[in-house]
Formats: structure tokens, C-alpha cells, sequence
């Protein structure tokens, strides 16, 4: 869908017809009118294309919609990722919209290198806020192609199919690609209007800008920290550069003044529209009634998902401490006491029976009693999703919203960015807590994180090395805080955290006695010795390839067409 909507905007533009293979298509040179990127406005609709490309919510067409990071440790769909769980490990022989693709760069590029033909008279604050979301654009097309190739060619500009030295290109190194990442970052913002001055919502701003320069460089600085010296690695660097920028690009944002948290966790993640939210620095607006662009997040809850057990694990017991040695924990057997002196945001995240379910168009309260189990969700844990849950009944569907928004960045991460950068760097002072995760933590009315403060976990995950504590509780802190955000995966990717998987598989929710009337019974399901639900196990355990599954493999067609191309490591 995200595609033809592109193309649909591009078509005002462009008589643009494509082909599978990039190097067939037809260059835009030849079919472009001259006439055009005279304007601001011309610039603004060739942009507005690419915002189809951010993290949305499914359509209602679809059915269901899968939450943010459901083929993770976090949680479970239907079966498991298989890029996770090693049950397909396949070369694509041909490239296509999700593999190896180029066209967005290619089309940033268009643009960008068009720039010239647009006329002197034009207002300078419009052409510079669309010329840098161009370069953001380009950031981000490159930075999702980094994250699943690493090492790539650098396109800094527009060709054809007749220009060898790019058609032949071959991979520059990650750090590379990523300082040219950076620098396009860089360049945007130093275009791009702040939050407040730009008319017209939802919009790439400057502070956009920092933050996904600050998640580049600490995806980078990490990956090479974690990865290195192995096939993944980078010869001669361990991330630290990277993690610096991290840590400056996040305090940039947090010090501009522009954003700060918003008052209330749970109801942050269920909104419709985000204009006037003190948190979200990006987000996709939905209007089924008027524009006919819906989602289905609401209309068919639990969404064939569920948490796993080692999530609702991670969360602390409200005097700080971690479950396995807090004297508050109520135990995880039964659901209607899970929550119980635990952080606050456990109970912004999952159902527990008397949680309200419904309120209908009666304002009739109708409230969450166990788990569905029925065949269309398979794969549930018994942790059904209280985030982005609405439960509130809308007369202008006669159902749930169609409407709400999608999140894409918020302020949250900029400060778990900030605090695991110099975490990493060894360089983390009080001060920096008490400017980032402790400003999260008082959120929620949680205990402050202190240095020297930090009780030891028996049970730390186990990431296949040993960390300080300080950085076990950021990454728990991180854990927590963007839970079913979308951002798991790459977390253990760029920490290299496949002994917290491999070999094992994800467990729900204790079923006998903790999850009362349930749809499903225990003769029904099969458990782990200690009772708790194993959705997975006719697929059985992940077998997660380190050797070769951190990076996706390039597909053999474009190895055969570009001699110069190396596949990556394992394939």
C-alpha cells in the first residue's frame, strides 16, 4: 500500500513506470518534465511521497494488525521470525520492494540533484525545510539498508543505467556509510525548521534530525563495539567515535528545550493526533471518515500476539529491585496479581482480569476476565497488549477507533539513547541520570537509578558476556520503556545478543491456576516443566546462525550482474 500511495503522489510529477531489476528501470531523465522542482510547493509534494515509508499501523483490509516487536524475546505472533529464529535461512536469487532495494535512494537522489531548477523568488525557509527532509530521507533509506546489509555502495548522487562506475560499485565499508548517513543527518539539520516554527503537522524537524542521528550512531557504535573482531565487525574501530555522536546528538535535543515527557505512560500510546503532545517529535495520522486512510490496531484485539514471559520479567518491583530478590514481588502465577508493586508501566502494557476491555455506546463498562485463546490467535501467550489500546466505543464506526496514531519518534528514546552512550563509554555520571533515566523513572513514581546504587540481578539476561550494572539496567531501562515500540530486533542485533535466544524458546503466561476461565485449557496447550505456556514448541527452539544471520544476504542475481558486489559473511 505504502508504495502505490508514493507512486500515486509521484504521478503528478512523473509519467514513472518501473521494473523489478534496478538496473532496467527506465531513467528518470528521459520522462521527467524540466518544468518541475521550480517550487517549494513542487519540492513539498515530492517529499511527501516518502512519509508513506515511516512505521505505520496495517490497514482495516488486512484484518489484524501484528504489534511492534511480536517477532522478538519480547513477544509472539503467529510463529516466529524467521530471521531470528533460524527456521529459513535462504539466498533470494532476485532483488525486490523489500530486498536489496534502491529506488527510494534513487529517488532521493533524483530530487536532490534537481535542486538547481528551483526559482530564485521562492521562500528560502520552504525550500531549505523540504531540501532537508530530503537528506533525512535519504539518512533513513540508507540507514534501513546498513541495518540489514552493512557494508554498501555510497550513491551520493542521481545515474543511470549507462554510468559504470556507480552500475558497478562496490561496498564501502559500514563506518563509512554510516559517517555519510551522519553527514546527510547533518546537513538536514542544519535546513530544517525546529518543532514549533513549522506549519503543517506531522513534519520532519530539526530535532527529528538529532534523533535519528543520535540512533544511527548508537546502532553503529555499538554494533562495531559488540561485533568486533568477528565477520561482522569493523578492522580498527570499536565504536567509540560513533558512541560519542550518539551522546551528543541526543543532548542537542534534550537541551534545545523542545520536547519533554509527556504526564501519563499509558495513555500516550492510544491518542489520535499528536500535535499538541509534549513527547512525540514524529508520528502517522489516520482518518478513515474523511481521507479513508484507516488502521485496524483497534478492531481486533489481542492482534494474534502476545508478550513473553521474559518480558513481563524485565519489569521491576516499585522498591527498585529486580524480581528475583525483591521482597514486594507477588510472583507470576496468577494474572490478577502480576502487577501488583511492580513499575506502573507493566500495567500500561498487558490485560490482567478487571482491566476495562470496553466501554460501549451505552457507556457500559465491560471489563477483561482471561486471555482469548481462540483459533484465529494462535500463537497468544496469555500477555494480552493494554498498549495502544483504546478501549473507548466510536459512533463514527460503530466499533473502535480506525484512528490512531503511530508513534514513530518520540523524546523517551533520545534519553535512553543519551544514557547508554555513556554507559558505553564509560564516561556516565549521576548528572547524566538524573538527566535522562531518572526523568523516566519519576514518570512512572519509580525509584531513581544511582550509581554505586544498582542491585545486582542473579538473574541478569544472559547476552553471552558480562556487562557493568550500570549498563545491564540501562539496557533493562530501554527494555521496558519501548516495549512493542518496534525497536527489539535491532537491539539485539547491535549488541550481538544471540545467547539470549538461541537454543531456547519465547514462554507465556502460567496457565493452571493463573489464568482463570480461560479459552484454552491445559490439556489444550503444551507447557514447560514449570507450567508456563510454550506457544512454539511443535517449531521448537531458535536456531539462530551467528555466523552468518546478523546481515541479510544479498540476493545471487545482483552478484552475477555486479561482479564487484562480495556477499556478506556465512551466505
Amino acid at each position: 500500500m505504502k508504495n502505490i500511495l508514493k507512486l500515486f503522489i509521484l504521478s503528478s510529477i512523473l509519467s514513472l513506470t518501473s521494473c523489478e531489476d534496478f538496473l532496467d528501470k527506465t531513467p528518470l531523465d528521459e520522462i521527467t518534465e524540466e518544468s518541475y522542482y521550480t517550487t517549494a510547493s513542487d519540492l513539498q509534494a515530492s517529499v511527501n511521497g516518502w512519509y508513506n515509508d515511516l512505521p505505520g499501523w496495517s490497514a482495516t483490509s488486512v484484518g489484524y494488525n501484528i504489534l511492534p516487536d511480536m517477532y522478538s524475546d519480547l513477544g509472539t505472533s503467529l510463529e516466529p521470525s524467521n530471521r531470528l529464529s533460524g527456521l529459513s535461512y535462504s539466498v533470494p536469487t532476485s532483488s525486490s520492494t523489500s530486498v536489496w532495494s534502491w529506488d527510494e535512494v534513487r529517488e532521493t537522489n533524483w530530487l536532490l540533484d534537481h535542486l538547481d531548477q528551483v526559482d530564485e523568488d521562492q521562500d528560502e525557509t520552504l525550500v531549505n525545510q523540504y531540501t532537508g527532509e530530503a537528506y533525512f530521507f535519504r539518512a533513513y533509506y540508507y540507514f534501513e539498508l546498513l541495518k540489514n546489509y552493512g557494508d554498501l555502495p555510497i550513491f551520493s548522487e542521481y545515474f543511470d543505467n549507462t554510468d559504470d562506475e556507480y552500475v558497478y560499485a562496490a561496498r564501502d565499508p559500514r563506518n563509512e556509510v554510516a559517517d555519510f548517513i551522519i553527514s546527510d543527518l547533518n546537513t538536514a539539520i542544519s535546513l530544517l525548521q525546529s518543532f514549533p516554527d513549522i506549519s503543517g503537522h506531522p513534519r520532519i524537524s530539526r530535532e527529528a534530525g538529532y534523533l535519528l542521528k543520535a540512533r544511527v550512531a548508537l546502532y553503529e557504535g555499538t554494533w562495531e563495539k559488540y561485533h568486533y573482531g568477528t565477520d561482522f565487525g569493523v578492522d580498527g574501530s570499536d565504536g567509540e567515535t560513533f558512541l560519542e555522536i550518539a551522546a551528543d546528538a541526543a543532548e542537542d535535543l534534550i537541551d534545545s528545550g523542545v520536547f519533554s515527557l509527556y504526564s501519563d505512560y499509558k495513555t500516550l500510546f492510544n491518542q489520535t493526533g499528536y500535535s499538541g503532545n509534549s513527547e512525540v517529535i514524529l508520528w502517522r495520522d489516520y482518518n478513515s471518515v474523511e481521507l479513508s486512510i484507516n488502521n485496524v490496531l483497534q478492531q481486533s484485539w489481542p492482534n494474534r500476539c502476545g508478550y513473553s514471559k521474559f518480558a513481563i520479567d524485565s519489569y521491576l518491583c516499585t522498591d527498585g529491585d529486580p524480581i528475583s530478590v525483591s521482597s514486594l514481588y507477588q510472583g507470576n502465577q496468577d494474572l490478577s496479581t502480576i502487577e501488583t508493586n511492580r513499575d506502573p508501566r507493566l500495567a500500561a502494557t498487558i490485560m490482567v482480569p478487571g482491566d476495562v476491555q470496553e466501554i460501549d455506546s451505552e457507556d457500559t463498562v465491560v471489563y477483561w476476565e482471561y486471555p482469548d485463546f481462540t483459533a484465529t490467535n494462535t500463537g497468544l501467550t496469555g500477555y494480552e497488549s493494554e498498549k495502544y489500546r483504546d478501549p473507548q466505543y466510536n459512533s463514527d464506526y460503530s466499533d473502535f477507533t480506525e484512528d490512531t496514531s503511530r508513534i514513530i519518534m518520540r523524546y523517551g528514546e533520545a534519553l535512553l539513547i543519551y544514557a547508554e552512550a555513556k554507559a558505553e563509554l564509560g564516561t556516565i555520571t549521576q548528572a547524566d541520570l538524573d538527566k535522562s533515566i531518572n526523568l523516566l523513572r519519576a514518570r512512572v513514581d519509580m525509584p531513581n537509578m544511582t550509581i554505586g546504587g544498582i542491585t545486582t540481578d542473579p538473574d541478569w539476561p544472559n547476552y553471552g558476556y558480562t556487562l557493568s550494572n550500570i549498563l545491564y539496567e540501562i539496557r533493562r531501562e530501554r527494555t521496558v520503556e519501548l516495549m512493542a515500540e518496534g525497536f527489539r530486533a535491532d537491539d539485539l542485533y547491535r549488541w550481538r545478543a544471540h545467547s539470549l535466544f538461541d537454543g531456547d524458546q519465547p514462554r507465556g503466561a502460567y496457565l493452571e491456576d493463573g489464568i482463570v476461565n480461560t479459552t484454552l485449557s491445559a490439556s489444550d496447550a503444551v507447557l514447560d516443566s514449570d507450567g508456563f505456556i510454550l506457544p512454539f514448541s511443535s517449531t521448537g527452539n531458535y536456531n539462530f546462525d551467528e555466523s552468518k544471520a546478523y546481515l541479510l544476504p544479498i540476493p545471487s542475481d545482483e552478484l552475477i550482474l555486479n561482479p564487484n558486489l562480495t556477499q556478506n559473511p556465512g551466505w
